[in-house]
């Protein structure tokens, strides 16, 4: 077999069939918009992603699976304009709610996914496309070669690498089996074989985040599953209970022991 012979995309999509956590839903991610931006607020890995991008101010940006802002909201003072794209009305809420506080007017929203037809959503082509933790896709091939047609100058994309914001341990804790499904390395070779090289680098977050209450903490734990029962929501806090540390101001700190680690590939368009 030579390396041309692999599918990329098939193993992508067969992968995907072995991962522990469930690809959510308009419903689900509706139901968590508000919880999602609160812990996302003023988060340290948008800072070290638009470190990373430098962004330019005459770049017209397209983030796909802009959540609540995460990216949008900073990186719309540094460019000329965002499209911020998601398949929830309720994350697109939050991020044009968030966007009317900060007095950001330069932020268009639109509610669509990756499957939808952008042409007819009159959705135009822009200097720079980003995705950003939001290619839980089942056809990667097309998602990527979206990204590539949307762009002008550049892409970006931040992917998983291993566990990513899964907590191996927690599942252990809680006494349910872990596979965290394909990273960033399957894009890497799906683009080698489209003929793009993309630039790697990597995103690590702190092991140590700090939470206003031990509610707070157990809520940031609590999203990586579905349907805890009575006896598994127990082991979750008592999992957090033996990793917190509480200050004298009130807040508190969780520690985990396996880092948070994105990968962020990026390429620029050909020209000629």
């Amino acid at each position: 077999m030579h390396l041309k012979d692999i599918d990329w995309n098939r193993l992508w999509q067969e992968a995907r069939q072995q991962k522990s956590w469930k690809k959510k839903g308009k419903k689900d991610w509706d139901q968590r918009a508000a919880g999602f931006a609160k812990r996302n607020i003023d988060s340290g890995y948008a800072d070290r992603f638009l470190q990373l991008v430098n962004p330019e101010p005459h770049w017209r940006v397209l983030d796909i699976g802009s959540g609540p802002g995460t990216l949008a909201l900073p990186l719309a003072a540094k460019v000329k304009s965002v499209t911020a794209i998601d398949f929830s009305a309720a994350m697109l809420h939050e991020l044009e709610k968030r966007a009317a506080q900060q007095g950001i007017t330069n932020i268009t929203t639109i509610q669509a996914c990756w499957t939808d037809n952008w042409q007819q959503l009159s959705i135009p082509v822009h200097e720079v496309v980003i995705s950003s933790r939001s290619l839980s896709v089942t056809d990667l091939q097309s998602a990527l070669e979206k990204m590539n047609s949307w762009a002008t100058e550049k892409v970006f994309i931040a992917d998983r690498v291993g566990s990513g914001p899964f907590d191996p341990d927690l599942f252990a804790a809680v006494g349910r089996p872990f596979d965290p499904g394909p990273d960033y390395i399957f894009t890497v070779n799906l683009l080698y074989q489209m003929g793009i090289h993309p630039k790697i680098d990597h995103i690590e977050l702190d092991q140590r985040k700090t939470f206003a209450s031990r509610d707070d903490a157990i809520e940031s734990c609590r999203w990586m599953f579905d349907d805890l029962s009575q006896a598994e929501e127990e082991r979750l806090a008592a999992y957090v209970d033996e990793r917190l540390e509480h200050n004298a101001a009130g807040s508190c700190n969780l520690n985990r022991n396996t880092q948070v680690k994105w990968a962020l590939l990026s390429w620029e368009k050909r020209t000629g």
